[in-house]
This record gives C-alpha cells, structure tokens and sequence, in this order.
C-alpha cells in the first residue's frame, strides 16, 4: 500500500520534469542559434563599414607620396577627423609610412610619434600578407578605452610596401550592442581571431556568474573548420553550457556566443520546485494514512515481539550480571590469595633465615670433628631450606613480588633441557636445530626468565614462518667492544655469552627492525600480539648487564642474539693472601646495630655476625633502633628488616638514621623480596630473606669498606 501510493506521483513527477528540462534546453539552444546570428550580422556590418572606410582613406591618399601626405597632414588631418566622427565604432584613423611611424592620426589632441614596427599585425603587413588584419586588443593610454587594431597594407605596382592604414574599433561599441541583444544578462559573447587570439569578450572570461568561457576556449572546443554557417556544441566541465562558433564573412573572424546550461537548469529547478512540494504534500498525506492502517493491524504484533524482547533482553542481563558476579569473586579470590601469599612468605622466609642461620652456626660449631651422619642431617636441613626458598619464590611470583635472581648458569644446559618445550611451542611445520657450543663459562641469569625470553623468541620465530620453516639456537663466546654495543651504556666491553635465534621468516624492513623493541609496537593484526614480547627480552638482558641484537633481512630471515655477561666477568680475580683471609680479622672491632622484631631471626643474625667478627648491639624494633642511635651508642653500621611493628619501618629507620649520623652504612633486610624494588628502596641497599652468612658478611664488609674485600668482588649481593 506504501509503495502503491508513493509510485505513481513519482513516476508523473519524473515524466513532467523531464519534459520541461527538455522543452528549456532546447529553448536555450534556440536562444543561442538567435543571438550567435543577430551577433554575425552585427559584426559583420561593423567590419563592411571599416572595410569601407579603410578603402575611403587609401583612395585618399592614393598616388602621393609620403612628403607629400606630410606636406598635406593639417588638411588630412581634418578630413580623417570628419570621417572618425561619422562612425561610432571608430576610435581614431591612422596613416603609418613603410618604416613603422604613424603620419597622420585623426585623433583630436597631439599625440606624440608613433612606431609599430614591433606589433605583429604591421609586420605582417610589411611580409605582403594582403586583406583585412586584426591586431591584439590594447588599452589606449590617452582615452583609458580597450581597443582592436583594424588594417590593411599599402603596396605599390610591383608589390612593395608603401605602408599602411589603420583603424582601432572600440570594444564598448561591440559590448553595449551584445548588452542590448540580451536583455536576461544569461549570454557571453566574444570576438576571436582565427588563429585562436581573443580580441573581445562580454563579460569577461570568469568574471560572470556562471564563470564565462574563454571564446578562444569555444572555438577550441566547437571548430575547427569554423563555417560561415556557424556550429553549436557543448562546452566546460565544471560549467556545461551550449556555444556557437560563426565564421565573419571572409575575415579572419568569428563571433562566439555561449550560454551556461547551470543557470538554464538553476531556472528549471525553480519551475519544478512546486510541483514537488506539491507532490510531497500528497506523499505525506498518502504515507500518513497508509501508516495508521498498518499500525492498526501490527498493534498487537508490535506489543507481543516487544514482551518477547523483553524477555530476551531480561535473561540476557541475568546471564550477564551472574557472569560478571562470577568474574568479581575470582578476582577479590585472587587478591586475597595474593595478599595472603606476601604475608606468608614474608613469615615463611624469616622462618627460613633462622633455619639456615642455625645451621650454618652448626656447621661452623662442629667444624672437622663432624662424623659422617650429622654431615648428612645438615646437608638434609640445607636441602630443605633451599627447596622451602624455591617454594617461596614461587609464592613471590604469583603475587607479583619477585625480582630477577641471576645466578651463574651454562646456557648450552639450559637450552638442551628446555627443547622439549620449545618443539611443542613451535609445532610439527617448524623444525627446531641446536647447534651449542661445548664447555662454554658460565653466564650470569636468571634461569626462569631465560626460558621465559627463549620462549617469547621461538614464538614470535613461528609466528614469522606461517607456512613452516626452521628454527636454529646456537651458543658460543664473543667479544664486544664499545662499538659493537652501540651506546650500550647498561653493559661494558668484554667477553659475552652469546645465544642466537635464526629463523627462516619472514623478516623485517628497516623501519620495522628499528622499533621492534618499542613497547607495544607489534605488526601482527589486533588480537595477535601485545607488543610486549621483545620489550621483556631486551629489558631483561639490559637488567643482567647484557647486550641484544637483531639481524634481519626481508624474505630471508631474521636472527635475534643475546650477549649475556660471564658470570666470571662480574667479579674480580681473587689472587692475594689477603683476600683469602677470614672476614672475621678484617671486620675485627666494627659494631653493627641489628633491628629486628622476629626474636628467632634477631638470635640467629645477631650470632651470625659475632661469628664473623662484628660486636652487635640488637634492637627488639625501629623505635629501639632509634633510642640508641640518639643516646649517642657508639655503631658503625645499620642492619634492619624493613617490616617492623610500632609505627617505624626499616625505611623510616634509615631515613632518620641517616640524618643522625650521616655516612654511616645502612642494610635493610625483607622477607618480601619485592621491596628491593619498592619506591623507598631507592636509596638503601636490600638484602632479601633467606640470606646465606657469606652473603651477609660480604654485603656489610664491602658497604663497610674494610681492606682487601675490593679484591673479592663481593660488592651487591643479587637479590
């Protein structure tokens, strides 16, 4: 019913407008072909007239020579003014002698001398080229009015140049007539030369508003040949319109008029404009009751699919808010277990630390005289401890709290252990070749994250290779100077580790290899990929003092190497006595302040640094610690966990320990190994929980600066 009342006043419509849009055109071209003929006879009189009058001044001056007409220039002079005078095209009359100076002008005031050897309509005149000529329209510098050059060369007998006469036609008379002939002001007129040069256009070209054509541009578009009967065409691009080109009798001349077919449009659209309201007045008024109907039947339809959508729409919340309730308790579940595993492990490694320090004292108790089972009991007992702190660390990890724990390692081990997991990681399309070096120092890492960035290489290595490939890790020992770690100025030159991942990929572009360790900067399509991949390859390589490259070559591959330091590399060569002497006679008469809450950890601590050769003084907490440190007690260095009740923690210990005895070294200690990385701990040194004795003893003795244990290279304990 809708389309039914919409398409037959649509279709009525169309066949009215299509009509008149017909019946306009062709008025417009029938008002063309009327102007461009009024325009031609118009021109045409203009030009019979100065031909006339050009013929009248030869006759003139005819057998006399140039004295002669010199002799005669006031009588001529006269004469030539009358006949200017009679015609309203004419703007001046001229005599111009063989070498270019006017003679006689008809003009009313003096002119000053005149040469026209330069213009190109004289000169052609002067080649013998016969006829009426037409120059390029000029504007007079005396009268301020354009003008149009009409002529013809003077020859004697033989044919020689005697000169010639000219004429200048006014461009105003041809405009105010072209004004007249169209009263609606729709027409652009022009006046061209044959050979494609405009001598007078109304209005000028651009200047209109339907931007009217360049009659030189017509006579482009519509001739050649131009015929004297004249032709009519379609013109412009951005300005259809309708233009005719006619030849002016034999004269190098034709008459353009032109008519802009926007504006014949602009007034059809105008005419149509009521019947289409008219029509969209009915249209609305047929839709409007096409519509009521069609509501009236879909009442009861629309009120039974909404109750359906509601329904819909209401089981669909339901899912969603029972999703989302979901989501939340395994969340706060998450944070909770994350909470409480910081805290357990924070007890559990300060349980530990009393565990390794008793057995260490044990150990160094019995000495030699230890027989065979208690060896093995406390072997069992520091067994245990280490699997309790790798359990620990574990915890640590899943509640965002552990650091990287280098340790020195041999990467071929590692990589050859691993390549179970990294087949699987690739699949059956790629396959995986070691090529490792024998024998290789050991370098100092993290093993966990090793894995970790072998295995985000191996992936992106896949990635690169969607139709298969191969995939080789190689290892070996390399030296790189300062110029190989371009800027590197986290590692120093020296002998790498080096482990290399060459793909036979895809490869990358320049731009894209020099971005690829950006974070976040990925090319693999969204969903695919963080971006996060080589960030945590480079920044864990930089972490440990190491260096990372990349190869690549667009459709050959891509190689990834990472120059990991040697473990050996990191420390110093330990050859004098005096370095292999026992920490206990080089810290002999030091006095440490030890701050701790736990009772168990501070005995042990407190033992473990007696036996090492320092006189402690304890602190049950930070409150205690800072009582003494202002009673003036004599200490040279600070050792304080981090977490202690009472209000003051090992931060603000050391804060307000540093204000009281400034250079005094500080140590802090935590069984949250996430603290080493805390904000505060910028400006402590972090010990985490377990520590061995050694660790312990070689951190307070280097921070302490005592003799010889430069040479050790026990400097900062990783934690």
């Amino acid at each position: 019913m809708l389309a039914a009342s919409s398409l037959l006043p649509v279709l009525l419509l169309l066949a009215a407008a299509w009509r008149d849009h017909d019946r306009m055109e062709a008025g417009a071209r029938a008002d063309v072909e009327r102007l461009a003929a009024v325009a031609h006879e118009h021109a045409l009189k203009v030009l019979e007239t100065n031909a006339l009058v050009l013929d009248r001044l030869e006759d003139r001056i005819r057998g006399m020579s140039w004295p002669e007409v010199a002799a005669q220039g006031a009588e001529l002079h006269r004469w030539m003014r009358t006949l200017d005078e009679q015609i309203a095209q004419i703007i001046a009359l001229h005599l111009v002698q063989p070498d270019g100076e006017t003679s006689v002008i008809s003009l009313a005031y003096p002119t000053p001398p005149l040469n026209l050897t330069s213009r190109g309509y004289f000169r052609a005149m002067a080649a013998g080229e016969a006829g009426i000529l037409l120059g390029e329209p000029f504007r007079s510098p005396l009268t301020g009015k354009v003008s149009v050059v009409i002529g013809r060369g003077l020859y004697g007998p033989n044919g020689e140049f005697r000169g010639a006469v000219l004429g200048a036609l006014l461009a105003d008379y041809f405009e105010a007539q072209w004004r007249a002939m169209d009263a609606s002001g729709r027409a652009a007129f022009g006046l061209v030369r044959t050979d494609g040069v405009t001598l007078i256009a109304h209005p000028a070209p651009g200047t209109a508003s339907g931007a009217a054509p360049d009659p030189a541009a017509i006579m482009r578009a519509v001739g050649p040949p131009i015929s004297d009967a004249g032709a009519i065409g379609r013109i412009g691009e951005r300005h259809e319109g309708l233009a005719s080109l006619q030849r002016i009798g034999q004269y190098p001349l034709a008459v353009t008029v032109a008519i802009d077919l926007d504006q014949v449009r602009a007034a059809w659209w105008r005419g149509a404009a009521l019947p289409i309201m008219a029509y969209l007045i009915v249209t609305i008024a047929l839709i409007f009751a096409t519509v009521l109907a069609i509501r009236r039947w879909n009442s009861e339809q629309a009120v039974l699919a909404e109750l359906r959508d509601l329904a819909e729409e209401l089981r669909g919340e339901i899912s969603r808010r029972e999703a989302a309730e979901d989501g939340l308790r395994q969340a706060q579940r998450l944070e909770a277990l994350g909470r409480l595993t910081g805290g357990v492990a924070h007890d559990f490694n300060n349980l530990l630390t009393a565990v390794l320090g008793a057995v260490t004292l044990l150990e160094r108790h019995l000495g030699a005289a230890v027989d065979d089972k208690a060896r093995r009991l406390l072997g069992a007992a520091r067994e245990a401890v280490a699997r309790g702190a790798r359990l620990n660390a574990g915890l640590l990890a899943f509640a965002r709290r552990q650091p990287l724990r280098p340790v020195g390692l041999d990467a071929s081990a590692l990589l050859r252990g691993f390549q179970p997991l990294l087949q699987q990681a690739l699949g059956e399309a790629v396959s995986l070749t070691l090529e490792l070096a024998d024998n290789l120092p050991p370098c100092r890492a993290d093993a966990a994250q090793l894995e970790a960035a072998m295995l985000n290489l191996a992936i992106n290595a896949r990635d690169a290779m969607p139709l298969g490939g191969s995939l080789t890790l190689t290892t070996g020992l390399i030296w790189l100077d300062a110029a190989a770690l371009g800027g590197n100025t986290d590692a120093q030159p020296g002998e790498f580790i080096a482990i290399a991942v060459t793909d036979t990929g895809e490869g990358m572009p320049a731009a894209v290899r020099s971005r690829a360790f950006e974070p976040f900067f990925t090319t693999k399509p969204v969903g695919k990929g963080t971006g996060l991949g080589l960030s945590q390859v480079f920044g864990f390589v930089r972490q440990l003092g190491g260096h990372v490259s990349i190869d690549s070559t667009p459709g050959l591959g891509t190689t990834v190497t990472l120059f990991i330091a040697r473990e050996d590399a990191l420390r110093q060569p330990d050859d004098s006595a005096a370095s292999r002497q026992s920490p206990v006679v080089m810290v002999s008469r030091r006095t440490v302040l030890l701050a701790e809450d736990d009772n168990q950890v501070r005995e042990v601590a407190a033992e473990l640094l007696r036996d090492a050769g320092f006189r402690v003084i304890t602190a049950s907490d930070g409150r205690e610690a800072l009582a003494l440190l202002r009673r003036g007690e004599p200490v040279d260095m600070l050792f304080a966990d981090v977490v202690m009740p009472g209000g003051v923690s090992g931060f603000d210990l050391g804060l307000e320990a540093r204000r009281l005895r400034p250079g005094m070294p500080i140590l802090l200690t935590s069984g949250y190994a996430g603290m080493a990385a805390a904000p505060e701990a910028r400006d402590f040194e972090v010990l985490p929980k377990p520590y061995e004795r050694e660790a312990l003893v070689a951190r307070l003795t280097t921070m302490l600066g005592a003799p010889g244990q430069a040479s050790k290279g026990l400097g900062r304990i990783p934690s």
